[in-house]
This record gives C-alpha cells, sequence and structure tokens, in this order.
C-alpha cells in the first residue's frame, strides 16, 4: 500500500505522536506512508510530536496555503475556521506517484482497526469510506464523553450511506476523486460543513460512499485544545432556515465541482513555486450577503 496520510492540526498540542505510536502496531511489510502535516500555525513537525518511522517514506509540512481567513495572508482580524483550504493545501501537495489519501484530525489515536479498514479501501477502491470517532475532553479523566451516533444508528456500518454521512475526523478515498471534484468546497471557510458538502459532491459523481465504524479514532479535546470551533471563529448568518449553512447546502451540495475553491489540479503543477501560490483578493465578499470578508466579525 502507497499511501498520503495527512494530519492537519491548529491547536497547541497536536500530539502527532499518538498516531504514529498506533500505526507502528499497525503497518505491514511493504506499506509505504507519506505524511502530510497541514499546521495554521506553522511549525516543524518535530515540535508536534514527529520522529522518524522506517514506514514512513516522506514528510511533507506546510501551513494552510495562503486564503482569507487564517494565516499570515489573512484578511480577518483574528483566525477564522478554513478546514477546506488546509485539506485542499494537502491535496495540492500531495506527491504525484501517490493515487491514495486519508485525513486524520489532530489529538486522536487511531482505532486498532484503523490502517487495516485504510488497506481494504485503498485494495477495492470502490467507495470513499468516512470513519466514526468519540470525544473524550477532561483527559486523563476522561470526564465527558460525546459518542458518534452514526455508530449508534448502524454498529455494524453502512455501505451507500451517502455523502451526508462523510463528516468527524478521519476518512480516505482515491486522491482522483478528490480532485475530480476540485477539493473542499472554500466558500464553507468561515462557516464549517465542508466535509458533508465534500461528501455530497463526490456522490454526485457517481461515487458510493460508506460508513465504517472499524475507521475510528478517539480524539482528545481537553480545555485549551478544544474543538478548532471553539478556538477559530466562524459564523452562520442569519435565522434557520434561512441561514448561511442552509444556503450552503442549497448552493453546493447539488454540485459536481467546487464553485470557489481554486484550480487545485494547476496548484499541484506549482509545487515548487509553493511562495507563489496566489494570495487573496483584498475585497473578496462574502458569497451569501456580499459583506467584506475584512470586515467580517464571529457574531452580530
Amino acid at each position: 500500500m502507497h499511501l498520503a496520510l495527512t494530519f492537519m492540526t491548529g491547536r497547541k498540542d497536536p500530539h502527532l505522536e499518538w498516531v504514529l505510536a498506533e500505526l507502528d502496531k499497525q503497518v505491514k511489510p511493504g506499506d509505504e506512508i507519506e505524511l502530510i502535516v497541514i499546521d495554521a500555525l506553522d511549525r516543524p513537525a518535530q515540535e508536534i510530536g514527529f520522529s522518524e518511522r522506517p514506514w514512513l517514506t516522506n514528510l511533507i509540512e506546510s501551513p494552510p496555503k495562503p486564503n482569507a481567513w487564517q494565516g499570515k495572508h489573512r484578511l480577518t482580524d483574528r483566525e477564522w475556521w478554513a478546514t477546506a483550504n488546509s485539506r485542499n493545501t494537502a491535496i495540492a501537495l500531495c506527491p504525484s506517484d501517490v493515487d491514495y489519501i486519508a485525513f486524520l484530525d489532530d489529538r486522536a489515536k487511531p482505532g486498532p482497526k484503523w490502517l487495516d479498514t485504510v488497506r481494504r479501501y485503498y485494495k477495492h477502491r470502490d467507495a470513499v469510506v468516512c470513519g466514526s470517532y468519540d470525544k473524550i475532553e477532561g483527559a486523563p479523566d476522561a470526564q465527558r464523553k460525546s459518542e458518534d451516533h452514526r455508530r449508534l444508528l448502524c454498529p455494524g456500518g453502512k455501505k451507500n450511506c451517502g455523502g451526508g454521512w462523510l463528516y468527524g475526523c478521519t476518512f480516505a478515498l482515491p486522491l482522483e476523486w478528490a480532485l475530480e471534484v476540485n477539493g473542499f468546497e472554500e466558500g464553507c471557510d468561515g462557516l464549517t460543513g465542508e466535509d458533508y458538502i465534500f461528501g455530497l459532491m463526490v456522490g454526485n459523481n457517481g461515487h458510493r460512499i460508506d460508513f465504517d465504524p472499524n475507521l475510528y479514532v478517539l480524539q482528545d479535546r481537553t480545555v485549551g485544545n478544544e474543538t478548532c470551533k471553539g478556538s477559530y471563529a466562524c459564523r452562520d448568518k442569519g435565522v434557520s432556515p434561512n441561514d448561511k449553512s442552509h444556503a450552503a447546502l442549497a448552493r453546493f451540495g447539488g454540485r459536481k465541482r467546487t464553485e470557489f475553491t481554486p484550480d487545485l489540479r494547476k496548484l499541484r503543477g506549482s509545487r515548487d513555486e509553493w511562495p507563489l501560490w496566489p494570495l487573496p483578493n483584498p475585497d473578496v465578499r462574502d458569497w451569501f450577503d456580499g459583506e467584506f470578508v475584512r470586515d467580517m466579525k464571529p457574531t452580530g
């Protein structure tokens, strides 16, 4: 198996070492894993838990590509949620000889069957696999825990669950399927919801989506490293059902390709020119109501 594994973070203590230590137990002879670390805080991977492994054939490190919401080129007065942009950065930086990509959130320990599940879908390539999660807050005492309701509904998994079930921490698919839809809809940055919108688009292109609870992670969201929705600003404008999140579903959910994401195939061709990647337009407006992004606030 030749796999690109994307680890994405913007938290203070992302604990990449948890992932590496767990995969040490799961790799098999012949596995080649290329690790892509996208860190919104732009730290060397060694500072967030990276160390060499014989099964790791490559390490690619990068901050998220320039965008209006996050990082040194942001237009907003604070850091905002921009997960679509971060995942698209990983897609753009994925080496050309790798054709399968898995995504894993930070502060997450993969379950004992995580890599076997990826390996099975890697072999058959007949569906996107979306995984399951539980969340603990207050570690090490695990005072609060939330369970993935999809696993409660379908403890044995669900084939052809639909793109709306693609959310939450971990999933994997052929890279070409991600490029077919041009990655994650960056119109969801500043809002959230990019994951299930991506799933719907991939499904609209005729690809099956499976929910497999064996692709499982346990996430630690200890105070101080809480969900990015707490650490990073986001805003759903309007009042339900006439709000931005419903408008995003209506606008993007029926599409087969993203609307606001730059052409990732072209970016992939310019990986060696990363510093020259496009900067955000300073006059970009929110597609929902026309407000300048530079003037947006989390509430109001």
